[in-house]
């Protein structure tokens, strides 16, 4: 795992990137003074950037390696969004021992309680259950416009597999969705319904997810790069092993821009 000082400094590089962002919304005098007087921490912020580890994607020509060249291409005002500080789990060989470690205890902890609760790890198996039993949990999150349509079309191109965590009368608790290619996944959506037992849920998908993908000899796990989470969300990353880091899409992967 990164070193507690390097999380700190991704920690206050997104404060910084956050305040950046409302600064340029306001624009005009509001985005002067904020440059000149937070010169320092600006550039504290692009020295976090660059020290980050730089990783090849190595995408395939299928459906899901395409759809991560993409995501990975994805440019605005001239700059690639989707590629700096990303959080990436090495996924073990061994399922059994992404648990292991003290590491790992807050993980465990949570683990256990979604047990106890009777909540169940499974995949989505096509498109048609996917539309079923994600539209519910969807909609609760309706304001970060996802769609069970278009997630059931995802995973009916081949581009997407979707996985829950139930409870035990089966109503969907949590959900995921991941672009699965031969060497990498992207985990580009993880949702809870928002109740008191949701973060456990989040725990028990996660690690579902993780172990369901080392299984399968997947080397690699990656989500939304830090600057588009929440600190909640960070956290969850950080204890789930997740390591910020620049993504690059590897020369002569398909797709590559």
């Amino acid at each position: 795992m990164a070193a507690q000082a390097d999380l700190e400094r991704i920690e206050a590089a997104c404060e910084t990137r956050r305040a950046l962002v409302e600064a340029r919304r306001a624009g005009g005098r509001n985005l002067v003074v904020f440059v000149v007087s937070r010169r320092a921490a600006l550039r504290a912020m692009s020295r976090s950037v660059r020290a980050l580890p730089l990783l090849q994607v190595d995408a395939s020509s299928g459906p899901a390696g395409l759809e991560i060249a993409r995501h990975l291409s994805v440019r605005h005002i001239g700059r690639r969004v989707n590629r700096r500080a990303v959080g990436v789990l090495r996924l073990p060989e061994d399922p059994v021992l992404y648990l292991q470690g003290g590491k790992r205890q807050a993980v465990r902890t949570n683990l256990h309680h979604a047990e106890e609760l009777g909540f169940s790890f499974r995949e989505l198996p096509d498109a048609a259950t996917t539309r079923v039993e994600a539209a519910r949990i969807l909609r609760l999150h309706g304001d970060e416009f996802w769609d069970a349509d278009e997630l059931a079309r995802s995973v009916a191109r081949g581009a997407s597999r979707v996985f829950v965590v139930a409870d035990s009368a089966g109503a969907i608790q949590a959900l995921a969705a991941a672009v699965v290619d031969t060497t990498w996944a992207h985990m580009y959506l993880c949702i809870s319904d928002r109740s008191p037992s949701a973060h456990a849920a989040l725990y028990l998908l996660n690690v579902g997810v993780v172990r369901q993908l080392a299984a399968e000899g997947l080397r690699y796990l990656f989500v939304r790069s830090a600057f588009q989470l929440t600190p909640g969300q960070r956290y969850l990353q950080a204890r789930l092993g997740f390591e910020p880091a620049t993504l690059r899409v590897a020369a002569g992967s398909p797709g590559r821009t």
